[in-house]
C-alpha cells in the first residue's frame, strides 16, 4: 500500500475518531490485516497468520502498532522508510517467541501506556469482522484488563471503509480500465479450441504490463465445454473479477461468445443487462439495499422463462468493493442504506443452460445515482469468430 497521500491517513484516522466519540469508545485495536493495512499503510500478507500485526488507536493521544522484527530489519538493511507513518511502533523479535500456550502480544502494554486500561475498547467480534490473533490470546487479553469492556468494532471500521474517498475511488477507476483492457485483449485474441488456462495466464500477463498490482490474481474464467477446458462454438466465456491497483480492486463481468449468438443467448444477455442498469439508476445516497434487491425480484417475476438466482433472501445480487470484498451486501437481509461515497458492484443473476449471466459493474454511489467506474461495454455480448 505504498504512494498513499498523507492526508488519507488523516483523515481516516479523524473519521474512526468520530465514530469512536459518537459510540462512547475510548480505544480502537485492530488486529484483521486488511483493517490493519488501511489504518497503517503497512501492508500484511494474508498468509502471515502467525505473526500478527495490531494497531491501536486511542480516542485522544497518539496511535501505536504492533509488528514482528521482519519489516524494520528489511527498512534497515536496505535503507528504506519505515513502511508505516504510525512513530510508536512496538516490535516483537518472531513467532513462535514464547512456550506459552496463550500469546501476549502487548495489546495489553499499550493500552496502560495510553490509560485505557479500564476504558471501553473495540475490536473485531461482531459481525463483518474477523480477529487476527487466536482467540485464546483475545481471551487471555479480557482476562488481563477485567476492567474494561470490549465491544465490536464493525460499526466503527466498515463506518471509515464503506465510504470512500476521491482518490481510493479514482484507484478502482484505474483498476477497471486495466482490468477492462486486458480482458478485451484477449478476447480479441481467442479463438475456438484455446483453454481457460492460456486465458487466464494472458490476461494475468495483460494485467502487469499495463500496471496493475504484481499480485493480481486471474479471474474466474468459465464456460469452456469442449476437451481439456477448451472453448468451442457457440461456448459463452465468461469473466468474472478483476486486477489490483494499489490494493484497490476490480470486480466486473464480461462474456463472449465463439460463434454468432443465438436469438436466445441475444436476449438473456442484453435483458440482464438492461436491468443492471436499471439498478444502477436507482444507487443514490438515501436508498435502502434491500430496495436494489426487491426491485431486482420484481422485475425477473416478470420474465417466468428465466431462473433467477436469487430464490432466497440471503443470495445477494452485488457488494461493496474496495480492499476487498466488503459489506454491504445487496439483498433482502441488509438493512444498510447506501451514502455517498460508497462503491458496490450490483450483479442481478439468472441461471442459463449457457452458465451464469449476471452483469457486473463497478459503481460509486453519488447523490444523484450511481457512477460508473468500469467501462459500458459489457452491455455488447462480445463475438469471437
Amino acid at each position: 500500500m505504498a504512494n498513499i497521500p498523507a492526508d488519507e491517513h488523516q483523515n481516516r484516522v479523524a473519521q474512526a475518531r468520530r465514530l469512536m466519540s459518537q459510540q462512547g469508545v475510548d480505544g480502537l485495536i485492530v488486529t484483521d490485516p486488511v483493517h490493519y493495512s488501511y489504518f497503517t499503510g503497512h501492508k500484511v500478507p494474508a498468509w502471515m497468520k502467525a505473526r500478527p500485526s495490531i494497531f491501536i488507536l486511542p480516542l485522544k493521544g497518539e496511535p501505536a502498532l504492533i509488528t514482528w522484527s521482519g519489516p524494520g530489519m528489511f527498512a534497515r538493511l536496505y535503507e528504506q522508510p519505515f513502511p508505516s507513518w504510525v512513530q510508536d511502533r512496538r516490535i516483537y523479535p518472531d513467532v513462535p517467541f514464547t512456550d506459552e500456550a496463550r500469546v501476549d502480544w502487548g495489546i495489553a502494554d499499550v493500552l496502560r501506556d495510553r490509560g485505557l486500561a479500564s476504558g471501553r475498547l473495540a475490536l473485531e467480534i461482531g459481525r463483518d469482522t474477523w480477529l487476527g490473533i487466536p482467540v485464546a490470546d483475545y481471551q487471555r487479553l479480557t482476562q488481563e484488563l477485567g476492567q474494561a469492556e470490549f465491544v465490536d468494532s464493525g460499526p466503527i471500521v466498515w463506518g471509515c471503509r464503506m465510504i470512500k474517498s476521491e482518490w481510493e475511488i479514482d484507484c478502482m477507476r484505474q483498476a477497471c480500465s486495466i482490468g477492462a483492457k486486458a480482458w478485451l485483449q484477449v478476447m480479441q485474441e481467442a479463438q475456438p479450441g484455446c483453454s481457460i488456462r492460456t486465458i487466464q495466464q494472458k490476461i494475468v500477463q495483460y494485467y502487469g504490463e499495463n500496471g496493475a498490482d504484481l499480485d493480481s490474481g486471474p479471474p474466474a474464467v468459465l464456460g469452456a465445454t469442449g476437451p481439456g477446458g477448451t472453448f468451442q462454438k457457440g461456448d459463452i466465456l465468461y469473466i468474472d473479477g478483476g486486477c489490483n491497483y494499489r490494493g484497490y480492486q476490480m470486480d466486473i463481468t464480461r462474456r463472449a461468445v465463439f460463434g454468432q449468438p443465438s436469438a436466445r443467448q441475444r436476449d438473456e444477455h442484453e435483458g440482464m443487462w438492461a436491468l443492471m442498469h436499471e439498478i444502477i439508476g436507482m444507487m443514490k445516497s438515501g436508498t435502502a439495499v434491500r430496495e436494489l434487491f426487491e426491485y431486482s425480484q420484481t422485475r425477473l417475476a416478470a420474465r417466468p422463462q428465466w431462473r433467477n438466482y436469487a430464490d432466497h433472501p440471503a443470495k445477494r445480487i452485488g457488494h461493496g468493493i474496495g480492499l476487498e470484498t466488503e459489506p454491504p451486501s445487496i439483498s433482502g437481509t441488509d438493512a444498510t442504506v447506501l451514502q455517498a461515497g460508497m462503491v458496490l458492484t450490483p450483479e442481478p443473476k439468472i441461471e442459463s443452460v449457457d452458465g451464469l449471466v449476471n452483469p457486473e459493474e463497478q459503481v460509486v454511489v453519488r447523490d444523484f445515482g450511481g457512477e460508473l467506474l468500469s467501462d459500458s461495454s459489457g452491455g455488447k455480448l462480445y463475438v469471437i469468430d
